[in-house]
């Protein structure tokens, strides 16, 4: 039975293929998702590769389903309402909790917006959310999945890289001003400056990518949350690393400041942890090739 369902491609690819499939557009389908367009086509690709076939030509003119794509078009579609009857409230009692387990900023700032496309996918299933320890590599209390943030070495540990990206100096708007932000143009600028300190985003890598011999920087405030520190900065208590996904509505609305364009690879990411000897339930693997699948 375990080799049938490899070969069946995640629910959230069969939904965009269906809906792309009959508007004849990623952009509607994207529309009706409430996804980007980006993200439809990354789905349509996968499919594609899992499929073996092109399922679309695609031209300068409107979309167009192949051969095999209208032949999948009809298999999906039945398929597709067969599990949509799921949902009746007949089929109540086969509702499953997922537990999972995230650090606070990445729940606020990323998941919990998305949540509404992942129930719409999957209406059976009853996310139950818990905030991990917002620390490095500390385990969170016991729940189906993990999101942890960290080196992503776990020994008997299985682990995924869900989002690594580069972090750069940031402050606060009126901190930037007020230090006269404009003349801060090379790394070395920073020296008399208040540097935030977080052990989940150390300032030693990003010296060393800049070219500086400094040591880590040991005295002022030190937030072991992202979160927190992030509202430092835009409260203008000093400048601190972020990572553009993490700080784009600060920065969007002018509200914190890119310093210096001189970037480093975080040695910290989020990675989905999973127990070595344990089978994740079917609900689980739904919800990690979600998550895989998402455009960040």
């Amino acid at each position: 039975m375990a080799s049938v369902f490899q070969r069946v491609p995640p629910l959230h690819l069969l939904i965009a293929f269906e809906s792309a499939a009959r508007l004849g557009s990623f952009a509607r389908a994207a529309e009706e998702l409430s996804v980007t367009p980006s993200a439809v086509s990354h789905r349509i690709k996968n499919l594609e590769e899992l499929w073996g076939e092109d399922l679309f030509v695609r031209s300068n003119a409107a979309l167009r389903l192949t051969a095999a794509g209208t032949r999948y078009q009809r298999n999906v579609q039945d398929a597709l309402k067969s599990l949509n009857e799921l949902a009746r409230p007949e089929y109540n009692k086969l509702r499953t909790r997922l537990r999972v387990a995230i650090p606070p900023t990445f729940g606020r700032q990323h998941l919990v917006p998305r949540l509404p496309e992942f129930s719409a996918l999957y209406p059976h299933i009853d996310l139950e959310l818990h905030l991990a320890v917002p620390f490095l590599d500390v385990k969170a209390e016991d729940t189906d999945i993990e999101i942890r943030y960290g080196t992503g070495r776990y020994p008997d540990l299985k682990t995924t890289k869900l989002l690594v990206e580069p972090v750069f100096p940031a402050c606060g708007r009126e901190y930037y001003e007020r230090v006269n932000g404009f003349a801060i143009t090379k790394p070395e600028d920073l020296h008399n400056l208040t540097l935030l300190r977080s052990p989940l985003e150390p300032w030693r890598p990003w010296f060393e990518t800049a070219g500086l011999d400094w040591p880590e920087p040991q005295t002022g405030a030190q937030f072991n949350d992202i979160g927190l520190m992030l509202e430092a900065i835009v409260s203008n208590q000093g400048v601190g690393l972020v990572r553009q996904r993490m700080a784009r509505q600060w920065l969007a609305a002018g509200q914190m400041v890119k310093l210096l364009d001189v970037e480093s690879i975080s040695p910290h990411g989020y990675y989905i942890v999973e127990r070595e000897q344990a089978p994740l339930m079917p609900e689980a693997r739904y919800f990690i090739d979600w998550l895989l699948g998402l455009d960040w």
